[in-house]
């Protein structure tokens, strides 16, 4: 019995030490949950960088539609006015938080945002977004692409 405790007790002991070192080495910022009607959107990460324990990285990606594109996201069908709900799993700074849209001729426009919601637009057609936000180890962005029907 007491073995079987002392077993138990290192095992413990070893996962924790595991969780607590794989965390260090984590470079990657955190993902968004982006959710609308209760169906989750699929994302793809954009440019970055992130601070990490050892060392730190920066990536530069292609564009929210080139991204959409090149990871074959299929968008999401969604009523005019539906709303798209942000979250993080650590929050991102304060007033870090932003949505941009994108157009065909890759023309850039801001996006209102309220308690990390998005409204979709009235009028249907496709509609390509990327979420950007900003936390202590630093900065991330994020595509995705809705229909609106």
């Amino acid at each position: 019995m007491k073995k079987a405790i002392i077993t138990l007790i290192v095992l413990v002991v070893l996962g924790v030490g595991i969780y607590f070192v794989i965390g260090l080495f984590n470079n990657n910022p955190p993902e968004p949950t982006i959710t609308v009607d209760e169906k989750k959107l699929e994302v793809a990460r954009g440019s970055y960088c992130w601070d990490g324990l050892l060392n730190s990285i920066c990536a530069d990606t292609i564009s929210p539609p080139m991204l959409i594109e090149h990871h074959e996201i299929k968008p999401v069908i969604v009523a005019p006015e539906s709303e798209l709900k942000i979250d993080f799993e650590k929050e991102p700074n304060a007033n870090t938080l932003g949505v941009n849209r994108w157009f065909n001729d890759n023309k850039v426009e801001g996006v209102s945002l309220s308690n990390n919601v998005l409204i979709a637009p009235k009028e249907k057609g496709l509609y390509i977004y990327d979420v950007h936000a900003s936390w202590k180890k630093g900065s991330s962005s994020y595509a995705f692409v809705i229909e609106v029907r």
